[in-house]
């Protein structure tokens, strides 16, 4: 048996020779014996290699002369970083790993064939921001300005609202313009939101409902100044203009005094 050749340190092509391997590589039917050799490439990659091979000049690197360099390279949101060490088999084909960074920050390895198809351009966050660009209408449903908006509609269209009466209820009700699906943000365009703390809708007219002509932003003074008048005046106003009220003639019911009795009649 001819005498081991350690390759161990030593250089072929882009081939640095770690190891020896402890399996052996049988060939011609176990006639053969080749010994395996951990061996790591310039571009990181590691992989086990026939002595032949090395000596012979058969292998001088894992194949990344061959294929293209992906570094630096963008793929939809994806930047590949470097190649991967590792390699992903499919069948008796090796194909190459590329760590890649999403323009989200995030790492992760992908197939060089998923890049260069288009199979995969990012690590998810696109198609997040998709759904929910598609299930939000105009992202102010946390704001105060719609919490306005929402209590304007619950007074003017909801019966059950406990102030329905004042409002819709008298007819006060909303403009269609500020109603249906894009009602809020023609209210946002029309009125816009001050920003001011102490500040809240107001109608200029009482009398008429919600409107672009009709509200603005005014102060809890200004408000106060031009409200309705109360209940107690209108009910004394309405006291001072009462027809007289018609009193019964004769005795009140259950009242205890007895008619006078004439001493003439008396037996």
């Amino acid at each position: 048996m001819p005498k081991l050749i350690d390759l161990t340190g030593r250089r072929f092509g882009r081939w640095t020779v770690l190891a020896i391997h402890p399996e052996r590589y049988r060939y011609g039917r176990g006639r053969g014996i080749s010994v395996l050799w951990l061996c790591r490439c310039d571009c990181g990659s590691e992989s086990l290699v026939h002595g032949e091979n090395l000596r012979h000049g058969s292998s001088t690197n894992c194949g990344c002369l061959r294929r293209n360099d992906l570094t630096g390279k963008r793929f939809g949101r994806w930047t590949v970083v470097a190649l991967h060490p590792k390699r992903v088999r499919y069948g008796k084909i090796a194909y190459s790993l590329w760590l890649c960074r999403c323009d989200c920050g995030t790492e992760r390895i992908k197939v060089a064939g998923a890049l260069r198809s288009g199979g995969s351009t990012s690590c998810g966050c696109f198609q997040r921001e998709e759904m929910e660009k598609r299930a939000t209408k105009h992202g102010l449903s946390k704001t105060r300005a719609y919490r306005i908006y929402n209590g304007m509609k619950q007074r003017c269209l909801n019966p059950n609202s406990p102030v329905y009466a004042y409002y819709g209820g008298q007819g006060r009700g909303l403009h269609e313009h500020w109603n249906g699906r894009d009602g809020f943000l023609n209210f946002y365009a029309d009125v816009g939101y001050q920003e001011e703390p102490g500040l809240t809708l107001e109608r200029i007219d009482n009398e008429a409902g919600y409107g672009p002509t009709n509200c603005c932003w005014a102060t809890r003074a200004k408000q106060a100044r031009n409200r309705r008048p109360p209940k107690r005046k209108a009910r004394r106003a309405k006291l001072e203009v009462a027809p007289p009220v018609k009193r019964k003639r004769g005795r009140p019911k259950g009242s205890k005094n007895k008619p006078k009795v004439d001493d003439t009649m008396r037996i």
